[in-house]
């Protein structure tokens, strides 16, 4: 976390935890490397520590946030776990 932005109380990171997924939510048609982005800039991470969070590299998340990578979904999932989401298929109706 950038060390110019205060320590948020545990109650501002659960109302901040909650603001994430129902916007993320409200977004069905993001694909991952909106989500990715939203989530980095929400959080005010860099890109190494958003890597380091997700145990996945920094080449790949910047290939997923321009749209050129093509991550697998064990990678989706290394990367949404920390933050509490996951992979999920909805019906289309």
């Amino acid at each position: 976390m950038d060390k110019r932005y205060k320590q948020l109380t545990k109650i501002e990171q659960y109302n901040k935890r909650i603001n994430l997924a129902n916007t993320i939510s409200a977004h069905p048609e993001w694909q991952i490397k909106d989500i990715v982005q939203f989530l980095r800039n929400e959080l005010v991470l860099t890109l190494p520590e958003f890597a380091n969070i997700c145990k996945v590299a920094v080449k790949t998340l910047q290939l997923i946030e321009s749209g050129d990578g093509n991550p697998t979904l064990n990678t989706v999932e290394r990367i949404l776990k920390p933050f509490g989401f996951r992979i999920a298929v909805l019906p289309t109706i």
